[in-house]
């Protein structure tokens, strides 16, 4: 490194005696950049000689979710376009009652929307109408704690709608934000923890950080879901429905960190 300073620097007082000869103004700045140029890349030849140690700190994390959604959808068939609709606003409303009815901690149910399709039918080789089908959807929010989903649950077989289903359990914005936290920060002491036993048992010192990466790892976690069959919420136990008690859901984090370092010897 010291042969390359002293080369830089004794081309740059070469250059500034030709400037007092009034060398084109034009040429001196290309010369300087070629200058610059020169130091940047001695500057990052000196550093690519650094020793190095580079860590991988992880995490994991199995955190209880704290809400649970239910996707609904009514549907059903009419030969008339109108008549479609009407008996799936009948059911979806029964149901929107039912709900209501049950005084259920924390409930949002809202509306998704309504697609009406028509069908049609095979018949000797043609296709011909067949009908009309509505398809009404909804979204049911509820903490995810036994008595609430219980109780959700029952209310939606007591409304006697016929209806598909499929809950997830997931994390509220709020505490997967506070998981996040916890996740990144675990992460980070693993690295630490682990650069500090390499140092210690190579002999070495941990000079400073050089680099922290993150965002290495893949989504934190997928909600865990439980899909539902037509008839079940009319013919089954609610009681039985295995998704009144949630699991843990498990989350993870990883960071990688790069620290120079320095022989004891």
């Amino acid at each position: 490194m010291d042969k390359v300073y002293r080369s830089v620097i004794f081309w740059y007082h070469f250059w500034e005696g030709i400037w007092h000869y009034k060398l084109n103004r034009k040429i001196m700045k290309k010369i300087s950049v070629i200058l610059i140029l020169i130091s940047f890349y001695a500057s990052s030849f000196a550093q690519s000689g650094m020793a190095t140690l580079s860590v991988k700190g992880e995490s994991k994390i199995f955190q209880m979710p704290d809400i649970m959604e239910i996707s609904i959808t009514i549907s059903n068939k009419d030969m008339e376009y109108q008549g479609c609709i009407d008996q799936n606003l009948e059911q979806v409303n029964r149901l929107k009652k039912a709900m209501e009815s049950a005084r259920i901690k924390n409930m949002q149910l809202l509306d998704v929307g309504q697609r009406v399709n028509e069908e049609r039918s095979y018949i000797g080789g043609k296709s011909v109408p067949n009908g009309y089908r509505a398809n009404y959807q909804l979204m049911l929010k509820v903490p995810a704690e036994s008595g609430v989903i219980y109780s959700s649950l029952q209310a939606m077989k007591q409304s006697e709608v016929v209806m598909n289903y499929n809950a997830n359990y997931k994390l509220s914005p709020d505490l997967l934000k506070s998981v996040e936290k916890t996740l990144m920060e675990q992460a980070v002491a693993d690295a630490v923890q682990k650069a500090q036993i390499l140092a210690e048992a190579s002999k070495c010192q941990l000079i400073r950080i050089l680099q922290i990466k993150y965002g290495v790892a893949d989504s934190p976690y997928s909600p865990i879901r439980y899909m539902g069959k037509n008839e079940s919420l009319k013919t089954s136990s609610v009681a039985a429905e295995s998704f009144t008690n949630p699991n843990p859901i498990a989350l993870t984090d990883r960071v990688e960190i790069d620290y120079q370092i320095q022989s004891d010897k």
